[in-house]
């Protein structure tokens, strides 16, 4: 998952980011912070009024405890209710936001001259269309042009302000700026040479490498990403493994109504990767390519609903995300929120914890790296939201028999505290954690190393193999798709059997791979839980046949 570039709120962010609560406030008064990359940007003058703008509008839970709780207890193995899941329609009846709310939220976007674009299910979201200057007059906010790199952006030159008739309601807005985007890509290796599903599946004694008909049937794994790629190069990728896919292959397309965002090829290397890897890791299961028309955080928003609201998702993969500490805390909390509503409906979602090491911002997220902004010590995003899990990186070296000869924690593995979500339920008590008091990550990890890299087939042949957290990502995915295929039924959290070995005392035994070497720069790989690779990789056949179910 290469890190380019994103905004993010105030440039005192080193400062600001550990003072955020877990949840966002509805009554601070603050919707969205001023992207950071204005710092550093030449300022061209005020946007146009009448230019278009996109923007999504989150809604805040009326009981947020009430749905921490619920989330908590179906997913923890010693409550009663736990596998309760529910459905999207009983997750919006229990815990949304009412009818009336919802629509008196409409009601005043469209008084202010907002054209609705979409509703949601869960009444969480509302996407809208007006013009800058509504937006800047709604909002509270000027609306200006930035130059960077050559590039012409607009962004929010202040921060968007709750308007009176909303307070308490709202919860963040997203669209203010064509700047702030996710980040995907898999990094290219310099070797020749790539693994390939078996080579995956028999190093990490995968059950539908035991057990063929294990192979994820009756589940679906969303893929949430940006961009399309070409049905004939997974063809041809499963052809050249000898993949016998039994399950379907479909598209959503999320569209951006007012093209915000930069122009970008069609396809792309991150989708054609995620998706040839949880294909062929789970042949049986079907997949939803969840596809934003561009890759801006607003876009992501609506991949994000999208992806939660549908009845058929049961596990979720995304290489696409953002450092934490450029990102506007608002929007990664009420994200959060969304994969909250996920957790409390079974889904098990997994998110690449970054390929920077300890410094997820990287030297191309301005302005961080730049003379005066040194780069933060920082995790990524969605990879530190408690209801995610984040995959770290390993570097993989096999046997001539594809079995283990070694494994070690890869440098460049994302990994270390969140300064915004505290410790989870799941994390408390486990020894060598980081931090006693916020969210660690990673939870789990697997092959990432460019340099023991993956296959990839992309724009009809073999390209340079790839590496990077964007393969472990999807790897975990189609494995808990093999899971819940082998028990018939969603298993939520990974994070429930995860850590369950700590609190069972039998981390690692037999169904943990314990990673003792390495290090991704501020923390190194050591005795049990570590901030490099979480709690290992997996014997996944071994593992599967003791995790809570």
């Amino acid at each position: 998952m290469k890190r380019l570039f994103w905004g993010s709120f105030l440039s005192s962010a080193l400062t600001l980011v550990i003072l955020f609560p877990a949840q966002a406030s509805v009554s601070d008064g603050i919707l969205a912070t001023v992207p950071q990359f204005t710092n550093v940007a030449q300022y061209i003058g005020l946007a146009p009024p009448a230019q278009p703008v996109r923007l999504v509008v989150f809604l805040a839970y009326p009981n947020k405890s009430a749905v921490d709780a619920f989330a908590q207890s179906v997913n923890d193995p010693s409550s009663p209710s736990y596998g309760a899941f529910l459905t999207p329609t009983q997750f919006s009846a229990n815990f949304a936001p009412s009818p009336n709310t919802y629509s008196m939220v409409e009601y005043v976007l469209s008084g202010a001259g907002f054209s609705v674009y979409k509703t949601y299910l869960n009444r969480k979201v509302i996407e809208v269309i007006g013009s800058v200057a509504q937006a800047e007059a709604f909002f509270g906010t000027l609306i200006a042009q930035y130059q960077y790199n050559g590039v012409t952006y607009y962004a929010n030159s202040g921060p968007a302000l709750v308007p009176t008739a909303l307070k308490g309601v709202l919860m963040t807005v997203s669209g203010l700026n064509n700047f702030v985007q996710r980040v995907g890509g898999p990094l290219t290796s310099i070797s020749p040479i790539g693994l390939g599903p078996l080579d995956i599946q028999t190093a990490y004694n995968e059950p539908v490498h035991v057990n063929k008909s294990i192979s994820g049937a009756g589940t679906t794994i969303a893929v949430e990403t940006a961009y399309d790629f070409l049905d004939r190069d997974l063809q041809s990728y499963w052809a050249a493994f000898g993949v016998h896919r039994l399950g379907s292959v479909a598209r959503i397309f999320v569209k951006d109504p007012v093209n915000q965002g930069l122009p970008t090829p069609a396809q792309n290397q991150e989708t054609t990767f995620d998706a040839e890897q949880t294909s062929a890791n789970a042949p049986g299961a079907n997949l939803l390519v969840i596809e934003g028309a561009d890759a801006l955080n607003a876009t992501f928003d609506d991949v994000y609903e999208t992806a939660v609201t549908d009845p058929r998702v049961a596990v979720v993969s995304t290489s696409w995300g953002s450092c934490e500490a450029g990102d506007d805390p608002n929007e990664e909390l009420a994200d959060s929120d969304l994969f909250e509503e996920g957790a409390a409906q079974g889904q098990t979602m997994f998110a690449a914890a970054g390929d920077n090491g300890s410094k997820d911002c990287g030297a191309n997220s301005p302005p961080f790296g730049l003379p005066g902004y040194p780069n933060p010590t920082s995790v990524d995003f969605p990879a530190n939201s408690p209801w995610v899990a984040g995959a770290g990186g390993t570097t993989l070296l096999l046997n001539n028999n594809r079995t283990i000869k070694k494994e070690t924690a890869w440098f460049g593995s994302g990994g270390g505290y969140s300064a915004l979500f505290v410790i989870p339920y799941y994390q408390t008590g486990v020894p060598h954690l980081a931090s006693s008091t916020h969210r660690n990550v990673p939870d789990v990890a697997l092959d990432a190393d460019p340099n023991t890299p993956y296959a990839l087939y992309y724009l009809g042949s073999f390209a340079l193999p790839v590496g990077g957290t964007s393969a472990a990502a999807p790897n975990m995915a189609a494995l808990y798709a093999q899971f819940e295929g082998n028990y018939g039924h969603r298993l939520g959290l990974a994070q429930t059997g995860l850590y369950s070995g700590f609190t069972r005392h039998t981390y690692p035994g037999t169904s943990w791979h314990d990673i003792l070497a390495g290090n991704n720069g501020n923390f190194s790989a050591h005795l049990g839980y570590d901030n490099v690779t979480g709690t290992g990789s997996l014997n996944a056949y071994r593992y599967m046949q003791a995790m809570p179910h």
